[in-house]
């Protein structure tokens, strides 16, 4: 019998959501949010269960694919490698709760972390090679064909990454920066920007998604400058009025009040209408004072760190 674990960490992006989906750069960091999957093999049956996510256990001793909540990751992967029902026999565990706040999903990137932890775990218990390209592809496959991969790219790689098509690199802060990441307090539907996002570029004149894309350009190729990243969110708020794509929720709006009342930038993370956003500054009493200030208007600043290392093993 043979027991291993296998984390990966969640993210945040930084700037260039809905630039990156216009072939633009953005850049996205690793936090220490971890999906953990954890593979035990038996000689009896599988078995499925999940922490976090509200999805019911599954024994079962027929190896035909289910198609269960709980089991959709493994087999997508699983199919991905030409097999028509399950090898072996496991224990697959998956842990998510680093994703969740209060019972809401937090927007962090729990998919990609859930997908990569679970590829790795199955790669190792098939002896595969595993590499950045097929696990996008699989997770894309999950996504019903959505996403441009910069979660999944940043949970492989962990750091901070700056991420343009099928081409990542490494990128640091410059010292001085501080940042802080904040719960909206309301979940939000991927997804459903992205649809709306997908309907708004082809009918409408996308002059505006242009100017996002060239200045998340200029903030990934430049040590980030706080008044080019002021003009990036103001673009942003451009994008969501045109595209009525409700980015910046009455919370996000609050919060950027909240944040220019202490001299920060702050913008929502990722597709918006809800879930995260993140304030930046260098000045470190100025963002203290802002959490202080947020979570008395009943807001959740989250305690995180960079996570410096992607995808790990142990047994």
């Amino acid at each position: 019998m043979n027991t291993f674990t296998v984390a990966a960490p969640g993210k945040v992006v930084l700037w260039g959501e809905y630039a990156v989906l216009a072939g633009a750069p953005a850049m996205v960091m690793a936090v220490n949010r971890y999906a953990q999957v954890a593979l035990q093999t038996n000689t009896q049956a599988w078995h499925f269960s999940g922490e976090g996510f509200l999805t019911p256990s599954l024994h079962k001793y027929d190896p035909s694919f289910s198609h269960a909540p709980i089991t959709q990751i493994a087999e997508t992967i699983l199919r991905q490698w030409g097999y028509t029902q399950y090898p072996h026999k496991f224990n697959l565990n998956i842990n998510s709760r680093g994703f969740y706040q209060a019972g809401h999903k937090l927007g962090i990137g729990s998919s990609a972390a859930v997908t990569v932890a679970t590829y790795q775990a199955l790669a190792k218990l098939l002896d595969r090679n595993t590499n950045l390209a097929e696990i996008s592809d699989i997770h894309r496959i999950w996504q019903g064909g959505r996403g441009s991969g910069l979660d999944v790219a940043t949970s492989w790689l962990g750091g901070i990454v700056r991420f343009q098509g099928n081409h990542t690199s490494a990128y640091q802060l410059p010292s001085q920066m501080r940042w802080q990441v904040v719960w909206s307090g309301a979940s939000a539907s991927t997804a459903l920007h992205l649809q709306r996002f997908s309907q708004w570029r082809a009918k409408a004149d996308t002059r505006v998604l242009d100017h996002l894309a060239s200045i998340s350009q200029v903030l990934c190729d430049n040590p980030l400058e706080l008044s080019t990243l002021e003009e990036y969110v103001a673009v942003l708020v451009d994008l969501d009025n045109q595209a009525k794509l409700n980015i910046f929720t009455h919370e996000h709006q609050r919060l950027a009040t909240i944040a220019a009342h202490h001299g920060l930038v702050y913008k929502p993370c990722g597709a918006g209408g809800g879930d995260i956003g993140i304030a930046f500054s260098e000045d470190r009493s100025a963002l203290e004072a802002f959490s202080r200030a947020a979570t008395a208007e009943h807001f959740f600043p989250l305690e995180m760190e960079i996570a410096p290392n992607g995808v790990t093993f142990s047994e």
